[in-house]
């Protein structure tokens, strides 16, 4: 009887046992499932980022990948504007850091020399120069931000200079950061109608329906050269 007994408990031992693995192997596997899940949700998850001007925010800032609403343009514009706008033998080594640090790679290149001669000349006179904000405007055909303004230069001895500025950008985004791709300045108000459309190819931000904005909007058809 005792040995009947003893095979009894042997086998409801065994039953439990059995089960206990069961389950066990059920929760593996579900667990298993739930971190391939999350895996594949991590790496295909695009994420959204904010990067804040340092300009007064007026309007909702919105970036989501390598995509970035008027809002994040126009107040990265201000804030490289009032950066660029406002040098001297001072602070133009760290002007020069901010703004090269922002530039995509090629902007870097075709800016390097131009900017190492104009460092050389405000050492040297000792220049100092100011900017006032006037005003600002964006194109989402073109993507340009136009900043405008009073530029004032002053030089040690002699009367202060004083001229309209317009300041141009393309400003993209690169993880949740600002990334200029094009930057041009000149005196007097904005030239906003564009008398050339680049091609896509090379500027890539130029979509082809910002191109078909400008042709509608008048400017003509006229490839950048390679």
């Amino acid at each position: 009887m005792s040995l009947l007994s003893n095979a009894s408990e042997i086998k409801q031992s065994l039953t439990k046992a059995v089960s206990a693995r069961n389950i066990t192997l059920l929760c593996n596997l579900i667990l298993s499932i739930a971190l391939l899940l999350f895996a594949i949700r991590f790496f295909t998850f695009e994420p959204g980022a904010v990067a804040l001007p340092n300009a007064p925010l007026t309007e909702v800032i919105e970036v989501k990948g390598d995509w970035a609403n008027s809002a994040f343009k126009k107040g990265h514009a201000i804030a490289f504007s009032e950066l660029i706008g406002n040098v001297s033998n001072a602070n133009i080594n760290l002007v020069k850091e901010r703004f090269l640090a922002a530039s995509t790679p090629n902007l870097r290149d075709l800016f390097q020399d131009e900017i190492e001669r104009q460092i050389s000349i405000i050492n040297a006179r000792k220049l100092k120069q100011r900017f006032t904000f006037e005003d600002i405007y964006f194109d989402e055909y073109q993507d340009v931000v136009w900043v405008w303004g009073q530029r004032e230069i002053t030089i040690p001895n002699q009367a202060p200079m004083n001229k309209t500025w317009t300041y141009e950008y393309r400003i993209g985004v690169a993880a949740g950061m600002p990334k200029i791709s094009y930057f041009k300045q000149y005196p007097g108000k904005p030239n906003t109608r564009q008398r050339k459309v680049p091609t896509a190819d090379s500027i890539p931000e130029l979509t082809e329906e910002m191109r078909e904005g400008l042709k509608d909007s008048g400017s003509r058809l006229k490839e950048l050269a390679q």
